[in-house]
């Protein structure tokens, strides 16, 4: 084997781990994520002991949100990689004449095309058009139930809290609306 292949494997054994790995982060912080807001929903009616503080419990999960963006965005760039790499480990081991590999059925290549939103079935997409915009409608409804607790600690000053959040859920999303578009993988050769 020579050293180029032995550098794109390692490369690409890399480019796997850190998509797996970032996998675990992803659903872990989403599992802290749900036990804060059960936590705090479990406890809504002792709220009022925090005062105007309650206006910063939406924060954590905005956090996550965000971060859940960035994770998205990871997965886009692994999988570009990854598939890059799957194509030249490819290229270089399948011979020139004889039978060739399904491409398609392979490595990330066929995960990519079963669970991207861009390429997967119709149910599938549907399904994680659901868990996103599940996700993200569950945080908006938690930040305004979390306001209409905090507004008599705050009167007018609701105003504040209320519109940081906006400016922060609209960033977020617009976070969101690249990491899945960055989802596309036709221009890399991909699904």
């Amino acid at each position: 084997m020579s050293d180029r292949l032995h550098v794109l494997t390692a490369i690409y054994q890399s480019d796997r781990a850190d998509r797996s790995s970032n996998l675990t982060v992803s659903l872990a912080t989403m599992g802290a994520a749900v036990t804060y807001l059960v936590g705090t929903v479990a406890f809504y009616d002792k709220l009022d002991l925090l005062g105007w503080a309650i206006s910063l419990l939406p924060f954590p999960l905005i956090c996550v949100l965000a971060f859940q963006a960035q994770m998205v965005n990871l997965a886009a760039v692994r999988a570009r990689s990854i598939l890059i790499l799957e194509k030249a480990l490819l290229d270089a081991v399948e011979p020139p004449s004889g039978p060739h590999l399904d491409r398609v059925v392979l490595g990330v290549t066929a995960s990519e095309r079963a669970s991207n939103l861009h390429t997967a079935a119709r149910w599938q997409r549907a399904a994680t058009l659901i868990a996103y915009l599940g996700v993200g409608l569950i945080d908006v409804l938690y930040v305004v139930l979390m306001l209409v607790k905090a507004a008599p600690h705050l009167s007018a000053w609701i105003t504040v809290p209320a519109t940081v959040y906006s400016v922060l859920l609209i960033l977020v999303a617009l976070a969101w609306h690249h990491s899945v578009t960055n989802l596309d993988l036709s221009a890399v050769g991909g699904p």
